[in-house]
């Protein structure tokens, strides 16, 4: 009965569970599971990259990273880029792309033209406003990174990216 009045007694904050741990594979001798140990690496290096990065342009430049990413985009193609050719790039859904591009055109960063060869497609580009806003953004980004990524000695650096530059050319043939 005293177990009982004391579950009651109990206040909703104290009732919770306890925070839930990220996932660790135990590493044996024989350095078995070093490919999803590698794969959670690499995902908790890149959630935490985005979430510093989405939090600094949050409070910075009032957007998001998925808008940055797209602004990056159109500026790397300045000839304007068709929705599925950003989908592709940003490898997401066409979905999440017609979000964006409604939301970036409404706040006059980008907008939409008649593809001269296809006239039932447009393509976006940025517009004088966007390639301004984004070029802020952009050197912001690039101090960002290289505060996040720069405590690594540069041997550090060079190594990591020779190796994911081969990870990617490995992983590109299994497309």
């Amino acid at each position: 009965m005293d177990a009982t009045v004391k579950r009651k007694a109990r206040s909703p904050k104290s009732a919770r569970p306890p925070p839930l741990r990220p996932i660790e594979l135990a590493q044996d001798s024989d350095g078995a599971h070093l490919e999803l140990r590698i794969w959670l690496r690499l995902l908790a290096c890149a959630t935490r990259i985005e979430k510093a990065l989405n939090a600094r342009l949050r409070k910075e430049f009032n957007t998001t990273l998925a808008r940055f990413d797209l602004l990056a985009q159109l500026a790397r193609n300045p000839e304007g880029a068709s929705m599925s050719e950003v989908s592709d790039l940003l490898m997401v859904s066409n979905g999440a792309i017609t979000a964006l591009v409604q939301k970036l055109e409404a706040d006059g960063l980008i907008h939409r033209e008649v593809s001269p060869e296809d006239r039932r497609t447009f393509r976006l580009r940025l517009s004088q406003d966007g390639a301004r806003e984004f070029g802020l953004m952009a050197r912001r980004h690039e101090e960002w990174v290289i505060a996040l990524i720069g405590e690594l000695s540069p041997v550090a650096q060079s190594d990591l990216l020779q190796h994911l530059t081969l990870l990617k050319r490995r992983l590109d043939k299994h497309a």
